[in-house]
């Protein structure tokens, strides 16, 4: 899905008026077709993103808003070389770089990094209105390292942060600690330099590296959660299929009448114990995690704090409990279906605060979206 067009087009409207303004001209030189696919990758990368914080992470990563006007100052010299002469011709052409640069301004009031890419922007502006030549407008902000800052080097390092934020809020650890690595490398790329820009190649091979280290780490703990979910459900499933309000349970009830029910009731009964020990075997096969294990586990402590565990503390231990009896061919105690029964019918299977966030989760979706999506989401 796109990222959203209002907040897409407040950052790209600016480069399109200024393709637009020289397309019209009928110019063809190298720079314009630079010019040109420098703002088709802005459109596609538009297209592919649908986080805006994303999307403006990899315009800056891939160095397209300083091509860009790199190849439309190119462009603007040789066009005006043609027309005007001596200093005429760089006047307006400081003029017309610094009219972009206003109209750049207002076109990023929606972005929400409006604050940090205005900054080096309104310094290029108060630059070029100081009285200076064209060249040497160029020679000192190039001196400064404004056009470096233009990259938004700031804006990379703020998107490291709202994703490791945005990390905290779900309760992934993995995905945090490769952000607090990530910030590591961006710090250490950018501490010796002069201007404080982390060269975008660069940064962008570790980014990618950093991505192939993690990926198999964070599809384990993924698969993990899977498998012990699965192996709970299994037990939980089988023990329930006893009870007497099975029947008429939204698991097991089939449109199709009772027949149909008690068909799958009984295959709950028969084929839950078989699946359970496979899972079994394939969580001790590849994570080395026996059923014990799983309660002490970094995956299951992280995911019962996170609020992600939907059973109740009295069901867990039920299903403990029961988990011994869960064999082919058995069945499970009658204390343990009675017990189950009473909880079916008293509704205390479900834990209460399961899939709710807490006040600390609130505080740091707010931080990143503010208060007003946090209500429309959560408080309808």
């Amino acid at each position: 899905m796109p990222v959203d067009k209002a907040m897409a087009d407040a950052i790209l409207d600016t480069y399109r008026n200024m393709y637009r303004e020289i397309s019209e001209k009928g110019v063809e030189s190298e720079s314009f077709k630079a010019m040109e696919n420098a703002l088709r990758r802005m459109e596609a990368l538009a297209m592919e993103t649908d986080d805006i914080t994303d999307f403006t992470a990899k315009l800056t990563t891939e160095n397209l808003f300083i091509q860009f006007s790199n190849a439309y100052s190119e462009t603007m010299a040789a066009l005006l070389r043609g027309e005007y002469s001596g200093d005429d011709g760089d006047e307006i052409l400081l003029e017309k770089t610094l009219e972009a640069y206003e109209n750049s301004i207002k076109n990023l009031e929606a972005d929400p990094n409006y604050e940090i890419l205005k900054a080096p922007i309104e310094e290029l502006i108060e630059l070029g209105r100081s009285g200076i030549s064209y060249a040497v407008f160029l020679r000192t902000a190039e001196e400064k390292g404004l056009y470096q800052l233009l990259e938004g080097d700031l804006i990379v390092r703020d998107s490291i942060m709202r994703d490791r934020t945005f990390a905290e809020f779900m309760h992934l650890p993995l995905e945090v600690e490769k952000q607090d690595k990530l910030l590591k490398i961006h710090d250490k790329l950018v501490a010796d330099l002069p201007f404080k820009v982390a060269d975008s190649f660069q940064f962008g091979l570790e980014r990618e590296r950093l991505d192939w280290e993690y990926a198999p780490l964070i599809t384990g703990w993924n698969i993990t959660i899977r498998l012990w979910e699965k192996m709970l459900m299994n037990v939980y499933d089988w023990l329930d299929s006893f009870g007497s309000f099975a029947p008429h349970d939204e698991r097991w009830v089939d449109l199709r009448g009772q027949t149909f029910t008690m068909r799958n009731i009984k295959r709950t009964q028969e084929c839950n114990p078989g699946v359970l020990r496979a899972r079994e075997v394939v969580l001790q096969d590849y994570f080395q995690l026996g059923w014990d294990d799983i309660f002490q586990h970094e995956t299951y402590i992280n995911e019962y704090q996170a609020n992600r565990v939907w059973y109740s503390d009295e069901t867990l231990e039920l299903i403990k409990k029961a988990y011994p009896h869960c064999q082919p061919y058995q069945k499970p105690p009658e204390e343990l279906v009675n017990q189950a029964e009473t909880i079916y019918t008293q509704k205390r299977y479900k834990r209460p605060e399961a899939f709710q966030y807490s006040s600390e989760d609130k505080e740091k979706f707010i931080s990143l979206f503010g208060e007003q999506k946090w209500d429309e989401l959560f408080n309808r």
